[in-house]
């Protein structure tokens, strides 16, 4: 007897969860059955006529795998798995058999790491190497194409092992694909930023796309997206079609994303041939729990091809902070899947082929019914029993609403791994498990994987985020009830207007018809309107003048709010920023209160978003200059006082003192620009003062001034050969000033030294003692009184003082030096002083180092007792003269110093530690600063806008043979655009602009903002020694995106290591670093290890620790870390004159080669007016490095770990070394005073090339 497999979907009573049950209907009672699914269904004309299935079948070949059940026969290569043809119904091919067999269907990933391509990664289509089958039987196949990643392949492959595996069902229309990605301990850092299942369908037949009930349509054909047929438009991936081959489609724009579908309603998509027969290709999706992002995270699906999509990740719609970024060494495994790949046809030649949606969208319905499947044989891949639940019931407080709980109807509830609160945004790692809450606020995630989870939800209408406080432990069979939740959304006080409905779009808002020349048919009318192409250009037609304007109570944020705020293009093609408006009346304010505005963003791009978190001032920025010696700004909240034509800043008044600047001294030393500089006449020091006065920019959003001093060769000798235009600004609602310089050395002018220039505030010393340059470096300081005599001691270094009788007793013993509070610029973005009473806080906030010279590890000083808060743009700090900007006669020059910010804040309420709040909101403002670079509102054409400038890109490799074979990501390595010279010539350089990042992990870096201009690309790698300098020269153009893909570093190695002293990071931080001298103390930094090297009077610790022999450092036994001195300095005599030191590596060769050089690496982190002269077991023999006088850093004096970066490369014969006992002599001879030396950074020993 015949017999015929049913599966029905039947209730088990009191769970409604759906259990399988298998029938053997008999022959005879088919037709029975089959009459009654007739009768009973609305698209019975799109079931298959089929006979009885026939067996399973299994034809593997040489290089071919064949899975068939009668209905559908899969065929894929082997061992790579790439699907190469599709026979249905038929067709003998339903993907495109013009394309390569690899191109048809196939997984990929893109991965950014050692090896891969560009600054978008590579591409990799996970070919298979083994191939295996894991089940066949008469119910099913199941087969396994793996690829197995070793150390061998590092940069060739992404560091993954890669099982794909394909299933077969017997009684299938289609097959289930899925993947397990996994990576083990020991393996590269890398970033994964995609990986799909792809398949290209024929384009000859399917033409009709499906992806929703309102979203399926005709497509055009894929030549139509290429020229002459297709014209790009400004986003690349969108396409004008101006001469298609089927007329129909003329002027419209195809793009992919226009497509694209939020995760909770991508469940199936895909295409529909026709022709007769017509059939359907689908890819269903059962569940998101491999997906990443949550229900709303977008995802591609089908475009034109016709080409249809699995996506498991991608950083579409969220961008890089859903990049799965896997540490070295960071274990992973996920199982991606299954999909399943539906086929559906039409026998009725009178049935509509649309009918074929609709059995694909109940096939939708039945596969998400059986998840998770019971058939996959992976052990990686959790069976129903071995799943847990978890039930609950989410409530609302908000009593500014209701005063009682409320139902968080349509909430969206789900577990994802353990994060902060909303974290599951960007997780990517782990699995997701959503569900919707009912109207009541119930819930319940069934399926779950074992594990441990964080349960987050957010709910329409209301902001924010809310996550359970306590982890849940999932475990096989568990069914967890959390009872009732209550989250209460963000809220300090009833509303007193709202914009827009919370509900994590900007759908509400006006979304404008699209320009005629650019649409797509298909959205012209309906709620998806916002996916025409070109939208943003409407902002600037819909408002040609002047930016958005929205008065709260007149307004309708659905006709009066753009619903993206957008630049704006401008006549030559160059694009601005936009500000936006909201006015509202308020009857009553409270002024001993904060008011709380809450903005929640839909989606940011590229985007810096300013607000002024204060209540605006009525009356705008105000300028008075009546006075003939004054200049006043004032905006409500601040108001700066200036000398006219000077420019000198005389008074600033704000939260209520008259003048935060220390009145008692002159006009000319409160707030001031100055200089150093050097000519014929010796070194001199220069306060700039303006001659000329001028308005730049006046209206009340800003005030712009200008004090102007113009050379002429009647003040030769007097002042520095330079034109210098001062600039202050003014921003309404701006707790603050800007202020920033051009600087002008003309061509015909003559030559001079400029050594230092910067802009000091000297604050008033009754009120602001607390200082803060970090969070670790913060501290109530002395008087100015303490540094001096009798109260202050001055010590060897000048600028040092020991304080022996201050006026406030805590600071008695203890020493103050201005350059114990220096930071490298790279830390160095915010810092200044807090006055308690009334709690008030001044900062210096420098934006960008692009106007510094150095590079981001150069060093400069800060804030230190005056009080004195400084923005250093040049000095000779921790470098010396090298630094120096020396012009020569006959040459032109121009660069801008600045903008600058002086911020100022202060307490909200009582009780708030002001110490804490006012230095975290400078720290805040500081980061609103750093995003808003470069600044849009500054005047003059010498400072670029945004559009102005250009970006680079690339990723940086490290090739040393001796620790790989393969190329090694830079990870951490500093990156940065200088003028052109030589390798590691940026240290030094101070005439141009600078731009300098970091890499991350896999090597990978970004230079954005960068000035139009001609530059070199430099680098160095923490752990490597020297300098890296890019062979081509950069010329960096206004939009501007350079990539210069990867670049290969290889630094300085002839041998294999034979030992190694340090750590080569351009610091000697790692060496031993003395307690200080008990009577030479800085409080500070007594317990703060990292700091510790800035005590002062350590370098007299050396004779103290060695009082009768110099260090010896014997390898193999020694620790650098206690047993090497972080600088080798001068020995005191007893007459208090100093003599040099010598010191030894002692280290054992068991063999030596009988030719070739050994050579011996010597980076220096600092050096000042040293001699250093290394020579090899005899001490008295010829030197082989004499380095006569050189450096002038003066680190050791200044308390820095680090000046300018030497290093030296020293060949040592074989013929002097033996086997056995050797010693190296490294001679430190300059001796006149206490801070001549040097400091290591690393020192190296290479075998000959030959011997390795």
């Amino acid at each position: 007897m015949l017999g015929f497999h049913v599966r029905l979907l039947l209730p088990t009573g009191n769970n409604n969860k759906p259990t399988k049950k298998t029938f053997l209907w008999p022959l005879t009672r088919l037709s029975i059955f089959l009459h009654f699914l007739f009768i009973n269904s609305t698209f019975s004309e799109t079931k298959h006529e089929q006979l009885p299935p026939a067996p399973l079948q299994l034809r593997i070949q040489d290089r071919y795998v064949e899975l068939d059940n009668g209905v559908v026969q899969v065929t894929l290569s082997k061992p790579g798995g790439s699907v190469t043809g599709i026979r249905y119904n038929g067709v003998d091919n339903l993907l495109e058999g013009q394309n390569e067999e690899i191109n048809r269907g196939y997984w990929d990933l893109v991965w950014i790491g050692n090896g891969s391509q560009g600054k978008k990664g590579s591409l990799d289509r996970l070919e298979g190497t083994d191939f295996k089958v894991i089940l066949e039987n008469e119910e099913q196949i199941e087969v396994s194409f793996t690829r197995t990643w070793n150390t061998s392949l590092d940069g060739k492959q992404v560091p993954l092992n890669i099982d794909k595996r394909f299933i077969l069902l017997h009684d299938s229309c289609g097959f289930y694909s899925y993947g397990i990605y996994e990576r083990l301990e020991g393996w590269p850092a890398f970033h994964l930023t995609n990986t799909r299942i792809a398949f290209k369908l024929r384009e000859d037949k399917f033409q009709y796309m499906a992806i929703s009930n309102d979203r399926q349509r005709h497509m055009p054909l894929p030549e139509d997206r290429l020229p002459p047929r297709g014209e790009a438009l400004a986003y690349p991936e969108a396409v004008h079609l101006v001469d298609p081959i089927e007329p129909e489609f003329k002027g419209e724009v195809d793009d992919k994303y226009q497509y694209s579908l939020e995760n909770k309603d991508n469940r199936v998509h895909g295409w529909i041939s026709p022709d007769y027969p017509p059939i359907g290709f689908w890819q269903i999706t059962p569940s998101d729990e491999f997906r990443s992002g949550g229900p709303l995270k977008q995802c591609l699906n089908s475009h034109v091809g016709p080409t249809c999509l699995a996506i498991f990740h991608s950083t579409h719609y969220s961008g890089e902070d859903l990049i799965l970024k896997f540490r070295a060494n960071e274990t992973w495994k996920k199982v991606y899947g299954p999909v399943f790949i539906y086929l559906n046809s039409l026998s009725d030649r009178a049935a509509k082929p649309l009918e074929l949606w609709e059995d694909a969208k109940q096939q939708m319905r039945t596969e998400v019914q059986k998840w998770p499947y019971d058939f996959p044989q992976s052990n990686d891949f959790p069976l129903s029993s071995q799943r847990g639940d978890v039930c609950g019931r989410l409530l609302l407080l908000d009593k500014y609403v209701i005063d009682e709980n409320m139902p968080a109807d349509g909430a969206f509830v789900g577990l994802a791994s353990p994060g902060d609160v909303g974290s599951w945004q960007r997780e990517s790692k782990g699995y997701q498990f959503w569900t919707g809450a009912n109207k009541d606020g119930f819930f319940c995630i069934n399926h779950i994987r074992a594990g441990n989870y964080n349960l987050y939800a957010w709910v329409p209408g209301y902001i924010g985020d809310y996550r359970y406080d306590k982890l849940l432990t999932v475990t096989p069979g568990s069914a967890i009830e959390v009872g009732n939740l209550v989250y209460e959304p963000p809220r300090n006080g009833p509303t007193l207007w709202e914009i827009g409905i919370p509900d994590r779009t900007a759908a509400e808002f006006y979304v404008p018809d699209p320009n005629p020349n650019f649409i797509n048919k298909l959205y012209l009318n309906g709620p998806n309107k916002f996916r025409q192409y070109g939208l943003w250009e409407r902002y600037a037609e819909l408002y040609p003048q002047n930016d958005l304007v929205y008065t709260v109570g007149l307004s309708d944020y659905s006709k009066d709010w753009f619903f993206a705020q957008v630049t704006r293009k401008t006549a030559n093609n160059t694009y601005v920023g936009s500000t936006w408006q909201i006015r509202f009346k308020l009857e009553n304010v409270n002024k001993a209160e904060i008011y709380t505005l809450r903005i929640a963003l839909a989606t940011a791009h590229s985007s810096e978003l300013q607000i002024t978190p204060t209540m605006s001032s009525s009356k705008g920025v105000q300028l008075s200059y009546e006075d003939p010696n004054y200049v006043i700004m004032d905006n409500g909240i601040v108001q700066v006082t200036l000398t006219k034509p000077d420019g000198n800043v005389t008074g600033i008044k704000y939260n209520g003192i008259k003048n935060l600047l220390e009145f008692d001294n002159k006009e000319s030393g409160r707030g001031y620009w100055d200089l150093d500089w050097s000519g014929t006449k010796g070194m001199s020091h220069q306060v700039i003062q303006g001659t000329e006065f001028k308005i730049i920019v006046q209206n009340e959003e800003q005030v712009e001034i200008s004090f102007t001093t113009n050379w002429d060769t009647s003040q030769e000798g007097k002042f520095a050969p330079l034109n210098i235009d001062k600039r202050f600004i003014m921003l309404r609602d701006s707790p603050g000033l800007y202020s920033y310089a051009i600087y002008e050395h003309m061509k015909e002018w003559p030559a001079f030294n400029l050594v230092q220039t910067r802009i000091v505030f000297k604050l008033r010393k009754d009120e602001f003692r607390y200082m803060a340059v970090g969070d670790q470096r913060q501290r109530y300081m002395p008087l100015p009184d303490d540094l001096l005599p009798p109260r202050g001691e001055e010590l060897a270094f000048s600028e040092a003082v020991r304080l022996v009788d201050p006026i406030e007793p805590e600071f008695k013993g203890e020493v103050d030096d201005k350059y114990e509070y220096s930071c490298e610029n790279k830390d160095l973005k915010v810092h200044g002083w807090i006055c308690t009473n009334p709690a008030i806080g001044f900062w210096q906030i420098t934006p960008s180092n692009e106007f510094r010279s150095g590079g981001l590890i150069k060093q400069n000083l800060t804030s230190h007792v005056g009080p004195v808060n400084l923005a250093m743009f040049l000095s000779t700090h921790y470098a010396g003269d090298q630094m120096e900007l020396k012009f020569q006669e006959n040459e032109a020059w121009k660069k801008v110093l600045g903008p600058v910010f002086f911020y100022l804040n202060s307490l909200p309420t009582d009780g708030t530690d002001p110490l804490t709040y006012l230095w975290d909101d400078a720290k805040n403002q500081m980061m609103v600063e750093v995003e808003s670079w470069p600044y849009s509102f500054i005047a003059s054409e010498d400072f670029p806008r945004s559009d102005q400038r250009g970006s680079l890109s690339g990723i940086l490799l490290v090739q040393d043979r001796y620790i790989s074979s393969h190329n090694i990501p830079g990870c951490g390595a500093y990156v940065g655009l200088a003028p052109p010279g030589e390798v590691g010539s940026w240290q030094t350089e101070s005439k141009g602009y600078q731009f300098w990042t970091k890499a991350d992990e896999c090597g990978y870096f970004c230079i954005n903002d960068v000035r139009s201009g001609n530059y070199n690309l430099y680098a160095w790698v923490p752990g490597f020694i020297g300098d890296y300098k890019y062979n081509n020269a950069i010329n960096i153009t206004a939009g501007g995106d350079i990539d210069v893909g990867d670049i290969v570093y290889e630094p300085p190695r002839d041998g294999a290591t034979l030992w190694e002293i340090g750590i080569p990071d351009r610091s000697a931080g790692e060496f031993y670093v003395p307690d200080p001298n008990p009577i030479y103390v800085n409080n500070l930094y007594l317990n703060q290890d990292s700091d510790r090297f800035r005590q002062y009077g350590l370098w007299e610790r050396y004779a103290e620790l060695y009082p009768d022999a110099d260090l010896v450092y014997t390898v193999g036994t020694s620790d650098y870390k206690n047993d090497w001195f972080f600088a080798q300095v001068t020995r005191k005599n007893d007459d208090d004159t100093y003599k040099g030191t010598t010191w030894q590596i002692k280290f054992y060769l068991e063999h030596v080669s009988a030719t070739g050089i050994y050579k011996l690496r010597i980076a220096l982190a600092a050096a000042h007016q040293t001699r250093l002269e290394v020579k090899v077991n005899d001490l008295e023999s010829e030197a082989l490095l004499s380095r006569g006088q050189f450096g002038h850093d003066n680190a050791i004096a200044r308390h820095g770990i680090h000046g300018l970066y030497w290093l030296y490369n020293v060949d040592i014969d074989c013929s002097l070394l033996v086997e056995g006992d050797n010693t190296i002599f490294l001679t430190q001879s300059k001796c006149g005073t206490a801070f001549q030396g040097l400091m290591y950074d690393y020192i190296r020993l290479e075998c000959p090339p030959t011997y390795d």
